[in-house]
């Protein structure tokens, strides 16, 4: 689970850090355990769609794996957020400024037809400006990879995030896309995306 700096939002129990859910689990251990096992499950109703792509095609993504466990599962988060000191896009910007990349990522074509180096530099880029808005309460990680899953996969790629080297490297590397330096993520970008050599693919397919 994402462990964020605020204490007792709308979201959480009363003078706990423990999000609202419809388990009614108040043990912040109990929880994350039985959200890792729920996402484990409904990841399987997740399934690629071609572009265009969208801010509900992510809300949908978000809707498909906890829906299960919070009845504002899709909703975009309606408090402002911070993690380890760095604060994510406040609530009223949050729409324009996803809006904003969806419509870049579009007079980019998806980043289709692109050479494998650039590709590999525009997901860093992405993934930094996706990462920095965080739309949603909780999950938004899972959410963002699975995305860019799809990106990968309308490109011929497929991700292999277990080629990722250390929990640490992942860390900083998204400390610093915040500061539009995107070096970290693209070494771990270019270890990671793995040609599949079909274009448009199903997802799990």
């Amino acid at each position: 689970m994402d462990k964020y700096d605020d204490f007792g939002d709308c979201y959480c129990y009363p003078d706990s850090t423990v999000l609202k859910n419809k388990l009614n689990i108040t043990d912040g251990n109990i929880l994350e355990s039985a959200e890792r096992e729920i996402t484990q499950i409904s990841i399987g109703n997740v399934h690629y769609s071609q572009p265009p792509y969208d801010l509900k095609y992510i809300q949908n993504i978000h809707i498909l794996l906890f829906s299960d466990l919070y009845s504002w599962a899709g909703e975009i988060r309606t408090v402002d957020i911070s993690k380890g000191g760095t604060r994510f896009c406040t609530v009223h910007r949050i729409v324009p400024e996803i809006e904003k990349i969806f419509r870049q990522l579009e007079k980019d074509h998806y980043l289709n037809g692109m050479s494998e180096a650039l590709l590999v530099s525009k997901l860093a880029e992405y993934y930094g400006d996706f990462n920095i808005i965080h739309p949603f309460r909780e999950g938004n990680g899972r959410v963002q990879r699975l995305f860019f899953e799809h990106l990968a996969l309308y490109n011929g790629y497929s991700l292999d995030w277990s080629r990722v080297k250390s929990r640490n490297d992942w860390v900083q590397a998204n400390i610093d896309s915040v500061l539009v330096q995107n070096e970290r993520l693209e070494t771990i970008f270019q270890d990671i995306l793995i040609p599949i050599g079909l274009k448009n693919v199903l997802y799990g397919k």
